[in-house]
């Protein structure tokens, strides 16, 4: 910075900003550092929302939703179970064979077109990127009893695959005023009952 003496003997920067002025700030700086240590705040990246069950429409009507939850958008606690959790699982919920259990049977319709129709639920959480998989994985958590709203019960699971099923792959929301869900706002509504 170029530095100029003005009348006093004191150097001004170019800008014209006195020397005293800008060593006043200074010393005004160091007393407020003195009295308290610095403290760096670090924010974690997840969303606050992760782990809640959230209504399709509380999401989808929430543009900042990817960053942190905004007001009015209420989220119960889950404590769903990713598909890879589950495909290493050998705790299932009773009633549910591991090894035969068809994803048909269990949601009510057949996978999309990549799994054959006759995969069972264990076939399709192998596969955890999948939407299958992440419904798959809703659905077992809602079985075991461990989701809340609207992801309460296999059969409130069921009704959102159909609904997913019947639009190609992606959530669409009753209310006609509601933007529908892309293919990946689908997976990360879903993905949200166990990150």
């Amino acid at each position: 910075m170029d530095m100029h003496e003005d009348s006093s003997g004191l150097s001004a920067a170019q800008d014209g900003t006195p020397a005293a002025h800008r060593l006043a700030r200074r010393r005004m700086l160091r007393r407020s550092l003195g009295v308290a240590a610095p403290v760096v705040l670090t924010l974690a990246s997840a969303p606050v929302a992760a782990g809640s069950c959230v209504s399709a429409s509380s999401f989808v009507s929430a543009a900042t939703f990817a960053s942190r939850a905004p007001k009015g958008v209420s989220a119960i606690s889950c404590s769903g179970q990713s598909p890879a959790s589950w495909a290493a699982s050998h705790a299932w919920p009773a009633g549910v064979d591991r090894n035969t259990a068809t994803f048909a049977e269990k949601l009510g319709e057949p996978p999309l077109a990549a799994f054959p129709s006759t995969a069972t639920l264990l076939d399709v959480l192998q596969q955890p990127s999948t939407l299958e998989a992440h419904i798959a994985a809703v659905w077992l958590s809602a079985y075991a009893g461990t989701l809340a709203p609207p992801f309460e019960d296999g059969d409130a699971v069921r009704a959102l695959w159909s609904n997913i099923r019947g639009n190609g792959g992606f959530f669409r929301p009753d209310n006609a005023e509601l933007r529908a869900l892309t293919e990946q706002g689908t997976l990360q509504w879903l993905a949200m009952t166990w990150q």
